[in-house]
């Protein structure tokens, strides 16, 4: 045999081997990917079924994905598992679910959901990221929980405390009664609800640790002004520190003028015959210098708890 046809048959071979080998691996990738697709989470079950059959229609799709581990609750509209026992799992359904839900209906929530929302909580770190993973894709997740709007889910990392849990909570039920919320006004009332005391009517904000962040900005004089926070249209761009304490402070220097019920609702009905800069000022008095002015004044005088 030629030197040039015993070159050409083992070229031949390896070719064939490696397409051989990228065979088999692109068919491990396949299994791979359509092993994580059987584990992510079904839709919801259709609005056309009761709220009751919804939450018992939830419940078995979460059994058939969950492990052992996880207990469940249901309390319309909401269906919450999570890997702890059961009494434990009850006790955050009532105080950061359940509670805090009524107040919101109670102060600003003319409509409830019409689908059932997905609360999970995972007893620390491991659990969550695992789960978010394998339910949703979701790999790169914030430390503490998110909602997501894929099912309508809450997920979160319980052990971090119910704060945060609040502040979703409000983005997860907003949406039924303000389809349209701005993500300033979004965002600073849910952040308003990551600190703070529920009663049986309403949720009060308490000062937290987005004040250091808001008073920094003051003080560096890189504080927008309000009507900056109000029309950009990217509140998570660059300014998203700024833009999340900013708006959470607005919001509390409304519950303290007392205006904040009637902010929101006028938001709400505005359909877009004012800007939300508009609606705001005319909210706070009609002024608006003033409001940047008394704003500032008020944060500067605020001092964290030790």
């Amino acid at each position: 045999m030629s030197t040039r046809r015993l070159m050409i048959g083992i070229l031949v071979v390896c070719n064939l081997g490696l397409y051989t080998c990228n065979y088999i691996k692109t068919k491990k990738e396949r299994d791979t990917i359509q092993e994580r697709k059987s584990m992510r989470l079904p839709d919801a079950p259709p609005k056309t079924l009761t709220m009751e059959e919804q939450c018992g229609a939830r419940v078995k799709q979460l059994r058939g994905k969950l492990d052992g581990s996880f207990q469940f609750v249901v309390a319309p509209p909401f269906v919450v598992a999570g890997d702890m026992d059961h009494p434990q799992l009850e006790k955050h359904t009532l105080w950061s679910v359940v509670k805090p839900a009524k107040a919101l209906w109670t102060s600003y929530f003319k409509r409830r959901p019409d689908q059932v929302i997905t609360v999970l909580l995972f007893s620390g770190q491991k659990s969550y990221r695992k789960w978010a993973s394998a339910l949703f894709g979701h790999k790169d997740v914030s430390y503490f929980g998110y909602y997501t709007d894929e099912n309508r889910t809450l997920v979160m990392d319980i052990n971090t405390g119910g704060g945060t849990l609040i502040h979703e909570l409000t983005h997860a039920l907003i949406v039924y009664d303000f389809p349209n919320v701005p993500q300033w006004f979004n965002e600073g009332l849910a952040s308003l609800h990551e600190g703070c005391r529920v009663g049986e009517k309403e949720i009060v904000g308490v000062l937290n640790w987005r004040l250091p962040i808001l008073q920094k900005a003051i003080a560096s004089k890189k504080l927008r002004s309000i009507k900056e926070l109000t029309l950009d249209e990217d509140f998570y761009g660059a300014h998203v520190d700024e833009n999340y304490a900013q708006a959470r402070y607005l919001m509390m220097y409304a519950q303290k003028k007392g205006v904040l019920a009637t902010l929101y609702r006028n938001m709400r009905d505005n359909g877009g015959k004012l800007s939300d800069y508009q609606v705001l000022t005319r909210v706070f008095g009609g002024k608006a210098e003033q409001l940047e002015s008394e704003f500032i004044e008020w944060a500067q005088t605020l001092v964290l708890p030790r």
